[in-house]
């Protein structure tokens, strides 16, 4: 097993070093061009080298020189490996161009030299993760530090008889490797290579056996087998084809030797690599595989970078062209499920978020699962349906001025044709019978109606559970025909007791990608034959990539997929756009499209979600995508979810707005900051949105970075419980210099409200309080108090050039609300 994680692109050529980490097993016995620095940094492992096997373990170093035959054994054993050309030294290194180093740091006493390699390599890793301006210069220097160290250190020097006589033969190894490099596509014989090196036959095949390890024919074929193996990941060629590129006399020959050292055929280790590459993405869980690397990356300057200070100049007209906005992100909220707003503390924050943002629906899903009762029956089979619970939950929603979106979800177990097949404790079988649902949705329908009127519930939404091409071990039917059979079944139950009641498509999970055919395209047109086309679109949407395995759900809070984070920053707005083409090219007009749950990650323990990172996420993205959906429903309102054990800390990364116990986080202030833009739209761009209200203003800014790519791979390096702001390679704030043109003379209050590391964010402010566990109501109180978002506010006159300048420095993921408004009426001033 291996899991290689390339940091940069091997076919980059402007990068003098390639990196790489991986976890493996076993590393076969390989050769290559390039000289390799590696460093073990979790579990131990042996390494076969030169005919020598070496033991090592944890921070372990050593290097192999260029066309040396290596072979790794391991268990679960994680490696990072720094590769680069030692021809990039030729005209600066002095007599022999290509030395040959020995470095293994179980073999040498000298610790200094050890410790400044691993240095460099944690830094090289750190540089190609983050990738900061200028980082293409710094692999230059790092890799000219590395061949200082080993060249004062372990080269293998002149200084004996013995030495010189290795030198001797050092040159002799790297002149025979270097015809064969140019001649091994060719039928080039041990004799015409003797001739070449002014060497008797017998005397170089003794040679090679005693330097190579092999004799001349195999290493010729290793060599081969090095460009073949890369041909058959890197290109399309057929299997004739790379056997003759690669030198092999025919593919009968290729595959002989291909299968005796890897013990399969090419073809079927093509169709593994390709198949890994497509999984490339598809990390199981966030683990901590090189953090052992963190403690080598010292704060020498030499190694801090200092990047100059970016600017952002915004200049505007406010009498320019406007719309209006609909607000539409705040459409629809949710929370875990159904059963979770009968939980005390659920209430009081669904309460806060109503009074402070004021949401139109809530997703409920859950309702018809067996912790609320909702089914049961006699001894005889006879149904027995008590809505008890589910009462108290739409009495409270309604109460606080919400309107449910009623998922009929998951099956009562007493109806489930397949009892044991739960998720997050809920059956999400498909129905022993079909008719037995729809009895039971048509009992729901005449219970709600008695209970709150027809002309109520009309207003209300309805819809399933999630689509059928899902795994059979996430919400997937036995098979397609199953769930259209079941989907139809219900949208006829539910237009047959009243066709005005809106019934949605099924809350599909999308994906976005050029190839991908999402299901719904094909579901819709069978609607369409099979006249039950849905009344409005309702998608899930995660920045995520998703693969079954069982084998890792315990390790991921019990979500049963793998999963890896997008490493675009554009993910969501890259799926709006892709949607509406769609509903285009299906000709359904303006048809309603719900974004009915959507986040970065479904994980309930991804360190960034307690962070100012997903308060500046969620700004950017709906901001980025006003209006263009008609919902935008964020998952969760808080990290109180029934749906699994919940850890025994204040913030272990949960999905929320909210903490267990219900303080709010700066993901919760983003929406109370959105809830204050006006209804007007004036302009937008990159980190900013602009929007006017009567005679006053409100602008929206922004400062969002990316997570790096190893981070969104599951890797969390050198990122710990305290400190979650390492995933990001630039951490310095930007300057905004602001402009409003034609704003009328007078005096003008200017209010900024902001949320950052020092404002607005408990988790920050956590930190700062030592990082501890919190203990008792006295502690919870001090820090609620505390993580209030910072304000500040001025006085400023705008006068006849009815210019308005302002200028604003956001930190790192900083989000700011710029509120200006009149203070003297200009019609006041002019009298």
């Amino acid at each position: 097993m291996s899991e290689n994680y390339d940091l940069i692109s091997e076919n980059d050529m402007h990068m003098p070093i390639r990196c790489i980490m991986q976890r493996f097993d076993h590393i076969r016995s390989q050769m290559h061009d390039y000289f390799e620095l590696s460093m073990i940094v979790s579990r131990n492992c042996t390494l076969q080298l030169d005919d020598h096997i070496y033991n090592l373990t944890e921070d372990d170093v050593f290097c192999v020189n260029p066309l040396s035959l290596h072979e790794l054994h391991g268990v679960n054993c994680v490696i990072v490996t720094v590769l680069f050309n030692q021809t990039l030294f030729e005209q600066i290194l002095p007599v022999p161009f290509h030395p040959r180093f020995f470095f293994i740091s179980t073999m040498t006493d000298n610790q200094e030299a050890i410790v400044q390699l691993r240095t460099l390599i944690a830094h090289i890793i750190k540089t190609n993760i983050d990738k900061k301006d200028g980082y293409e210069l710094r692999n230059w220097s790092y890799i000219y530090n590395i061949m200082d160290v080993l060249y004062r250190n372990f080269r293998i020097k002149l200084s004996t008889a013995k030495e010189k006589k290795n030198h001797k033969y050092a040159l002799r190894i790297s002149e025979i490797s270097q015809l064969i490099q140019q001649h091994y596509t060719e039928n080039i014989t041990l004799q015409e290579l003797a001739d070449a090196v002014h060497l008797s036959v017998p005397y170089l095949s003794k040679f090679f056996v005693e330097y190579y390890g092999m004799n001349f024919l195999s290493y010729l074929n290793q060599y081969r087998l090095m460009h073949a193996v890369q041909e058959l990941s890197t290109t399309d060629k057929n299997i004739d084809e790379i056997a003759i590129d690669s030198g092999f006399s025919n593919s009968h020959a290729f595959v002989t030797f291909f299968k005796k050292q890897y013990g399969m055929l090419p073809k079927d280790y093509r169709r593994e690599q390709k198949k890994k590459k497509e999984n490339t993405a598809q990390r199981v869980e966030q683990h901590n595989y090189i953090y052992g690397l963190k403690k080598y990356l010292k704060e020498d300057t030499f190694f801090q970078v200092v990047s100059p200070v970016k600017k952002t100049e915004i200049e505007i007209s406010v009498n320019g062209s406007s719309y209006t906005l609909l607000h539409t992100w705040k459409k629809m909220m949710t929370v875990g499920r159904a059963s979770d707003v009968l939980i005390c503390d659920v209430q009081k924050m669904l309460t806060q978020i109503q009074e402070t943002v004021g949401f139109e629906y809530i997703k409920l899903c859950g309702i018809f699962s067996d912790d609320l009762h909702i089914y049961n029956e006699t001894a005889s089979k006879v149904p027995v349906y008590s809505f008890s619970y589910l009462d108290k939950i739409l009495d409270f929603v309604i109460v606080n001025h919400l309107k449910p979106w009623l998922q009929l979800s998951y099956m009562p177990e007493k109806l489930a044709k397949y009892p044991n097949r739960r998720l997050f404790g809920a059956n999400v079988s498909q129905p022993h019978s079909v008719s037995a649902w729809c009895q039971l949705v048509h009992e729901f329908l005449l219970h709600i109606t008695d209970r709150y009127g027809l002309d109520t519930i009309k207003t209300w939404k309805f819809g399933l559970w999630n689509q059928p091409n899902t795994s059979s071990d996430l919400f997937g039917f036995t098979n397609e025909n199953d769930f259209f059979l079941f989907y139809k079944s219900t949208y006829d139950c539910i237009k047959d007791f009243c066709p005005d009641i809106e019934f949605s498509l099924p809350p599909t999970y999308y994906i976005v990608g050029e190839s991908y055919e999402n299901w719904y395209l094909n579901f819709l047109e069978w609607c369409k034959k099979n006249s039950c086309l849905p009344d409005c679109l309702s998608f899930t949407y995660y920045d995520t990539k998703m693969i079954s395995d069982k084998n890792h759900s315990k390790e991921s809070f019990g979500f049963v997929y793998a999963m890896s984070l997008s490493e675009s920053p554009d993910g969501l707005k890259d799926f709006v756009m892709q949607v509406l083409r769609e509903r285009r090219q299906l000709g359904l007009g303006n048809m309603p499209i719900y974004l009915s749950e959507w986040n970065n990650t479904p994980s309930q323990q991804d360190l960034l979600n307690d962070t100012c990172f997903k308060s500046c996420y969620i700004v950017k993205n709906i901001l980025e995508n006003y209006d263009r959906l008609d919902s935008f429903t964020y998952q969760a309102l808080t990290d109180l979810m029934a749906d699994d054990a919940l850890p025994n800390k204040l913030f272990f990364g949960g999905l929320g707005l909210f903490t267990v116990n219900g303080i709010p986080k700066a993901s919760y202030y983003a929406y109370t900051l959105l809830r204050q833009l006006g209804d007007q739209f004036l302009g937008r761009g990159d980190g900013y949105f602009i929007t006017r209200k009567h005679n006053s203003y409100q602008i929206m800014l922004y400062n969002y970075k990316h997570f790096n790519y190893l981070y969104a791979n599951g890797e969390r390096f050198d990122m710990t419980e305290t400190d979650r702001y390492t995933v990001f390679a630039d951490s310095d704030p930007v300057t905004i210099e602001l402009c409003l043109s034609n704003i009328p003379q007078g005096t003008y209050k200017i209010s900024e409200t902001y949320v950052n590391r020092t404002h607005g964010s408990s988790y920050d402010q956590w930190v700062s309080m030592g990082g501890l566990e919190l203990t008792t109501p006295y502690e919870f109180d001090l820090l609620k108090k505390a993580s209030s978002p910072g304000f500040h506010q001025k006085l400023m006159h705008i006068a006849s050039d009815e210019t308005l300048r302002l200028n604003a420095e956001l930190e790192l993921l900083e989000i700011r609300l710029i509120q200006i408004t009149p203070v003297i009426c200009p019609s006041d001033v002019s009298r």
